[in-house]
């Protein structure tokens, strides 16, 4: 074996191919030939989109883990990106992460494969082969799979899904996928396959993704005001509860009476249709029981830790931060706080809109700690991001409340956050999935 854990595995394949994105499914397809890779057993899920395809896909997980008419005791595999504190996160099977030598053999058995062919692939690519190659051999029930980047011509899209899944389309990724929504959606649409079954769940779908799924016959459903027949799936959040309707067959199906969900309603209104389409929705009191109970690290997580409220969000588009600010406000307002009172940690990645994500959020947080990220070389610097806040113009003058905070690790700004905020302040750590892995690991050091 070439290596026998996966921090030497993962620096390797780091450098492995030339680029560190190279969108295509040509090299994949070869090597995944080569493995025999074989998923036609499992119903597939496949999930791309901008926003929300985390949440989708553990909806999914709970939802499809319980047993049903045709099944007592599913197993799921699932395969999302990218993790938070360790990458054996991206690979579980049946709620557990995959065991590191496991995964490390399989990532052997595809070092062999792409040798013989030839051929180099990237991170990604080698890493979701190395996934797909341990699906393929467990004799899964539901194997759920998450678009890394686009959706055409990403490595998951080697496997033909049974149903595909587009979550909300917005703005990122722009140097790869496109500059607008219309562009974006249309290589998200690459999922899609003709005859296939298929939910929408952006709410304003661009013109190109429904022109794509009348062009491809794919059997949609969209959320209802999509529909002309009216019937479309749905959910409303009215009277602190929430209410969902799906499309069956045979017409509709209706929840009502739900408790608002941890995860964001729209990820479980698109995960409760996909589970009425493989007809495998549990009943209305498991559903009750599930909105009110599963969570996803990382998305508006709150923890209470060292007498402070900290949230932490892996928010980092403006999409999903405009969220994010949403929440903050709507907290501040229901407490009767006249002020924000909330300190910011935060760090993005240099492909990001940071100016609009800082401007989205500024008038909710009251300080800012602006860390450097460990071991992440596409991250934007501290002071670049400290000269955008400074053109904001917020009430007080930025600058004053910013300096002590640029430059620490996310660990020492959190310690900071902690031990120098004013009694009631809470803590938003937020921009990207490193910034928040960062902090998760140190509150659990």
């Amino acid at each position: 074996m070439r290596f026998e854990s996966l921090d030497e595995w993962l620096p390797w394949l780091e450098q492995l191919h030339p680029l560190a994105v190279e969108l295509g499914l040509e090299r994949v397809i070869q090597v995944a030939s080569d493995l025999t890779i074989n998923t036609s057993l499992s119903q597939v899920i496949t999930v791309a989109g901008t926003n929300g395809k985390g949440s989708t896909l553990a909806a999914l997980q709970a939802l499809l883990s319980c047993p049903h008419k045709t099944l007592t005791h599913p197993s799921i595999g699932v395969y999302s990106s990218p993790h938070l504190k360790h990458f054996t996160e991206r690979v579980q099977v049946n709620g557990q992460p995959i065991e590191e030598a496991y995964f490390c053999q399989a990532l052997e058995r595809v070092d062999q494969a792409r040798l013989r062919c030839e051929l180099t692939l990237s991170y990604f690519e080698f890493t979701t082969l190395a996934a797909l190659l341990i699906f393929s051999e467990q004799g899964l029930d539901y194997i759920l799979l998450e678009v890394g980047l686009g959706g055409r011509l990403d490595a998951v899209n080697i496997i033909d899904a049974d149903i595909a899944v587009i979550t909300p389309i917005d703005l990122d990724h722009q140097a790869w996928l496109g500059d607008t929504r219309e562009a974006i959606a249309i290589e998200k649409a690459g999922i899609l396959r003709s005859g296939q079954s298929s939910v929408i769940a952006d709410l304003d779908p661009p013109q190109s993704l429904i022109k794509q799924v009348k062009a491809l016959k794919v059997e949609a459903v969209w959320p209802k005001q999509q529909n002309d027949d009216g019937h479309g799936f749905f959910y409303s959040t009215e009277n602190s509860g929430l209410s969902w309707q799906g499309k069956t067959e045979g017409g509709k199906c209706l929840l009502q009476r739900l408790p608002v969900p941890q995860l964001a309603a729209p990820s479980w209104s698109a995960a409760l249709q996909v589970a009425l389409l493989l007809n495998a929705l549990p009943s209305e009191n498991i559903c009750r029981q599930l909105l009110g109970s599963v969570t996803l690290a990382g998305r508006l997580q709150r923890i209470s830790y060292a007498n402070r409220v900290i949230l932490l969000d892996v928010a980092h588009n403006s999409q999903s931060v405009a969220r994010l600010a949403d929440y903050l406000a709507n907290e501040s307002t229901s407490e009767g706080e006249k002020s924000a009172r909330w300190i910011g940690v935060f760090a993005a990645l240099d492909d990001k809109d940071i100016p609009q994500m800082l401007d989205l959020t500024a008038s909710q947080i009251r300080k800012w700690y602006l860390p450097v990220l460990d071991n992440c070389s596409r991250a934007r610097p501290p002071t670049e991001i400290a000269e955008y806040l400074e053109k904001l113009g917020t009430n007080s003058p930025v600058k004053s409340i910013i300096d002590a905070g640029i430059g620490f690790s996310v660990k020492e700004s959190l310690i900071n956050a902690i031990h120098e905020g004013a009694e009631g302040d809470k803590i938003v750590i937020f921009g990207s999935f490193y910034t928040v892995g960062e902090a998760l690991v140190a509150i659990e050091s």
